[in-house]
């Protein structure tokens, strides 16, 4: 699936055993000394981002318009719009084919399972659903994100994303990201931190708050927050470890040889 040559630079290749398998690792050591230190500043603000993006993100897969800004607001509209809904399609229909036209499996299949969630998530969900999701999005997207840009770095996309260099900066900021709201969470389930109620432009006594709606409006207790994220928190880690090592294994190669092997199908 589209091995690189011999004349590339390794760091770019994605079929080196040694890249896929030790990279990633040195990746999160370094991430984790410069959090730990005084530039871990310069990383806050992305971090506040991908909280923004967590609740933009379900948003748009039932079909609502969400700006995620990078001050710590998310503006909704909860109402259907034609314009959402079918331009997500079309970018997944657009990955899709560039997969299949380079041969690339994991595209391919990214593109049919984010089509799948959006149709089911706006055509299937209800309403009350609907909000949950966009709410319970903001802390759950800063691990689930952040976790997939991660992942994602091991993804052989299509030659035209240049994905071979940009995979090192979202890595890196995937990882800045998870490890900040995994430790705080770890703190938070232990009771060394109290839960973020409130928001960041209204402060802690806005009962608009994230958390303040997830036990006002669904019922969720203290105990039921601390739990269900630091459990999201293992899932994300264990999904990771998963990947790399499904690469370790080398059993990337299984995908690889049955995209081959149909293309060479088709063409005879």
């Amino acid at each position: 699936s589209g091995e690189a040559g011999d004349d590339e630079f390794i760091l770019l290749r994605f079929d080196s055993w040694a890249v896929n398998v030790l990279v990633p690792p040195l990746l999160l050591a370094l991430v984790w000394v410069v959090n730990a230190s005084p530039l871990g500043f310069f990383l806050k603000g992305f971090q506040v981002w991908m909280h923004e993006f967590g609740h933009a993100v379900p948003s748009w897969l039932t079909g609502w318009r969400a700006t995620p800004l990078p001050f710590g607001w998310t503006p909704v509209e909860q109402v259907h719009s034609n314009f959402v809904y079918f331009g997500l399609l079309l970018m997944f229909g657009i990955l899709f084919v560039a997969g299949a036209k380079e041969r690339k499996i994991w595209p391919m299949l990214a593109a049919v399972a984010l089509a799948g969630l959006q149709f089911w998530m706006t055509w299937k969900m209800g309403e009350r659903q609907k909000e949950f999701w966009m709410v319970a999005g903001g802390v759950g997207g800063e691990f689930v994100l952040s976790t997939l840009l991660m992942l994602a770095w091991w993804v052989q996309l299509p030659e035209k994303f240049r994905w071979g260099g940009c995979r090192y900066v979202c890595f890196f900021l995937g990882a800045a990201a998870f490890l900040g709201i995994w430790m705080r969470w770890r703190d938070v389930y232990r009771g060394l931190e109290e839960i973020p109620f409130g928001s960041m432009i209204n402060g802690e006594e806005d009962a608009g708050g994230d958390m303040n709606r997830l036990m006002d409006d669904y019922g969720w207790k203290k105990a039921d927050i601390r739990r269900n994220y630091w459990l999201l928190g293992k899932w994300c880690w264990i999904a990771l470890g998963v990947m790399w090592l499904a690469f370790a294994l080398r059993l990337n190669r299984v995908a690889d040889w049955v995209v081959s092997r149909s293309g060479a199908a088709r063409e005879s």
